[in-house]
């Protein structure tokens, strides 16, 4: 379980820097930091949760196969 909680602090850096990008980004698309925002948090957190599942799934199919 703990290798789990790794990825999910992992998760939180690396969304926390795509959050800026996405904000930015969303901005120049929207035209309001409102709108930019609050996809911004959406976003978010369906990638912290996906991240998770990924990791989880990675480690399911390649536990068996280190070499």
């Amino acid at each position: 379980m703990r290798v789990y909680k790794k990825y999910f602090y992992k998760s939180i850096i690396w969304q926390a820097i795509g959050f800026i990008w996405i904000s930015v980004l969303s901005y120049i698309w929207f035209g309001s930091w409102i709108n930019s925002l609050s996809f911004s948090i959406v976003v978010l957190v369906v990638s912290i949760f996906m991240y998770v599942i990924y990791e989880k799934l990675w480690d399911k199919f390649f536990k068996n196969r280190k070499n």
